[in-house]
């Protein structure tokens, strides 16, 4: 039911909305999963420093499963992480998503040998408004 009730509110809302991988708007998330196939990467504890129509800002804790000896057997590993939304696109209904999150480790990793520091994704809308 609160999920429901948020929902409902990220899509009153008239600015930018972040959807992720369950492409379910959302403003200001706490959490987010940046590997949407497995779920061995993403954010947690995200503190919005700016949130304005065209990007987004946060800092909090990157968690990145390290795969040793696999992915199934390896640990979680979590450092202090900078996110930015940004690229929006218009989707259904017109609404407006961030296609684009960027990340950058703010500390080294040392326990995450040959994962770089920063990366990206595009997450396009899953129903881009069509134009006539």
């Amino acid at each position: 039911m609160f999920s429901l009730l948020l929902a409902a509110i990220a899509l009153a809302h008239t600015g930018t909305v972040w959807t992720g991988c369950q492409h379910s708007p959302e403003v200001r998330p706490q959490t987010i999963v940046i590997a949407c196939g497995d779920g061995n990467f993403g954010a947690i504890g995200l503190r919005w420093t700016s949130w304005a129509p065209s990007s987004a800002v946060a800092t909090g804790t990157g968690q990145q499963n390290d795969c040793k000896p696999y992915c199934a057997a390896g640990h979680v590993r979590a450092y202090p992480i900078s996110i930015r939304l940004s690229d929006p696109v218009t989707c259904v209904a017109g609404r407006r998503e961030f296609a684009r999150i960027s990340w950058h480790w703010t500390t080294p990793i040392p326990k995450l040998a040959g994962v770089p520091r920063t990366g990206s994704e595009t997450l396009p809308c899953r129903f881009l408004k069509l134009e006539p």
